[in-house]
């Protein structure tokens, strides 16, 4: 686990931006799950554009690899959490909502605890319109579609969420747990049609 200095007068603090890696590499930061290494090695790697580093995700295998990223988070000393993301290829028809189509081109985890099974899932959603709420485990396990569609595809775009306000307000109850990190995935496999997001400076950060 990486740990974060104490925050002082620091306003934010960079999670990840991909400088260190080598191009072409998978970022040997983030884990995954037991055995599943090559396959996330298939999906997700460092590129780079106009001197700059960032983390593409590619999936046309019906992969479906999550990546994880924990590091020590004081979230009320840094409540957002920031990114960039850049939707390339929306899997046809993704609508997180629904099983048979719980695809997305670019999906973002903030994970509570080690074993907890906690999570808030921000998307940039094919079909479902920007503010859709879906609660696949109630008090658990809720997705939130903060992009939409093909208007800003290709197209690097910035987000900042409060997350514990998001958590209590999508979750029903006050945190339990801190956030332990992010997870990264973008998938294609339940559409059987490619998916591709490019990623970028993460951080989390006393101010929107």
């Amino acid at each position: 686990m990486t740990a974060l200095a104490d925050p002082g007068q620091i306003t934010s603090r960079s999670v990840e931006r991909f400088d260190k890696y080598n191009g072409d590499e998978f970022p040997t930061f983030f884990k995954t799950w037991p055995f599943q290494r090559g396959d996330a090695k298939q999906v997700y790697r460092v590129k780079e554009e106009n001197a700059n580093k960032y983390l593409s995700a590619f999936d046309d295998k019906d992969l479906s690899e999550q990546i994880f990223r924990e590091f020590d988070w004081k979230v009320e000393s840094f409540p957002y959490l920031k990114w960039r993301w850049r939707a390339r290829t929306l899997p046809k028809g993704g609508a997180e909502n629904n099983g048979a189509t719980n695809d997305s081109a670019c999906g973002i985890y903030v994970v509570f605890g080690k074993t907890s099974g906690t999570a808030l899932k921000f998307t940039w959603s094919t079909t479902l319109p920007v503010g859709t709420v879906f609660e696949k485990r109630p008090g658990e396990m809720v997705i939130k579609a903060v992009e939409s569609g093909a208007k800003n595809i290709n197209k690097w775009r910035q987000q900042s969420i409060n997350i514990p306000e998001v958590y209590t307000t999508l979750l029903k109850h006050p945190m339990k747990k801190t956030p332990t990190g992010i997870a990264i995935l973008t998938d294609g496999n339940a559409t059987h049609t490619p998916a591709a997001c490019d990623y970028d400076d993460f951080e989390i950060s006393a101010n929107p």
